[in-house]
């Protein structure tokens, strides 16, 4: 699973990228949530089974289980702002009328993760995020308390954006050659991930072969069938341990796991920390929150 591997150490770590010499080009999560400005036109982003063609002034909100890819066309000029916080570092600041992570929670209820800020609120944004990363750069006293406000009033400012028209800047998505072909057996993981699921199954499910099954997965996905449920099947454990209540051994049989000690394993190579902690960390947000 190296290839899928994707984890960040830094509580805020934020990019300001044109061109590219690489590309995430495959699906994937982080352990963090993301914010993506878009600044020039040249590429397209998959977020579940939603393709975005993304244009000057988009904004996405990504949270720490949405699986997604980011195709680059223009590798030279394209131009865009990333930044990456852990939630857990900022639920910290929640108070009981506040919850910081609110317009993410808010535009993914409205069945999209992007909106088209306009260009006053994108020259706003883009205003404090340049803030931001000035003070990334500052040590010495009271310089991770600066940062850390910053970023609040970032997730204010988000609050704010999202708060009246969520779906300001939603229309509809083409939908790729390759597509109708999958999406059946997207929607049959989405219901059968705990069972034992196969390529040779699947394929007879949906007459392909193993081999075409494959190469419509890698296509779609940048994945084969096995990473991509791999992947899945930790994400929902994810969601399993963050609404508490489960112990790790039950979110492992929940998700579809077989085996315990792989399941800790893939787990903590794809989320970077073990289950255990990671239900710690997730609950010790919620009673913040309250």
């Amino acid at each position: 699973m190296d290839k899928i591997r994707n984890t960040y150490t830094e509580d805020i770590r934020l990019e300001h990228n044109t061109g590219a010499d690489w590309t995430m080009d495959y699906y994937h999560f982080h352990n963090v949530y993301e914010l993506y400005l878009v600044v020039t036109p040249g590429a397209e982003m998959w977020v579940g089974n939603k393709q975005y063609l993304l244009a000057p002034h988009d904004l996405l909100l990504l949270g720490t289980n949405d699986l997604h890819r980011s195709i680059i066309h223009d590798r030279s000029r394209y131009e865009r702002y990333i930044l990456y916080f852990n939630p857990f570092y900022i639920t910290s600041m929640n108070t009981g009328a506040t919850n910081l992570l609110e317009s993410y929670v808010r535009l993914r209820a409205s069945g999209t993760h992007r909106i088209n800020l306009g260009g006053e609120h994108a020259a706003r944004l883009t205003a404090m995020l340049q803030e931001l990363g000035r003070l990334l750069t500052e040590t010495g006293f009271g310089a991770d308390v600066r940062r850390q406000i910053q970023l609040a009033l970032i997730l204010l400012e988000l609050e704010a954006i999202t708060r009246p028209a969520a779906s300001r800047g939603k229309s509809p998505e083409p939908s790729p050659p390759g597509y109708p072909m999958l999406k059946p057996v997207l929607d049959y993981v989405d219901a059968h991930y705990p069972e034992e699921l196969g390529t040779e199954e699947i394929g007879r499910l949906f007459s392909f072969n193993r081999h075409q099954l494959n190469e419509l997965f890698r296509a779609m996905t940048g994945l084969s069938f096995h990473q991509y449920l791999v992947q899945y099947r930790i994400v929902k454990a994810k969601e399993f341990l963050e609404a508490g209540n489960v112990s790790t051994t039950e979110a492992c049989l929940e998700s579809g796991f077989r085996d315990y000690s792989h399941f800790i394993r893939t787990f903590k190579e794809l989320v970077g920390m073990p289950p255990g902690k990671y239900a710690k960390q997730a609950n010790a947000g919620k009673r913040q929150r309250t």
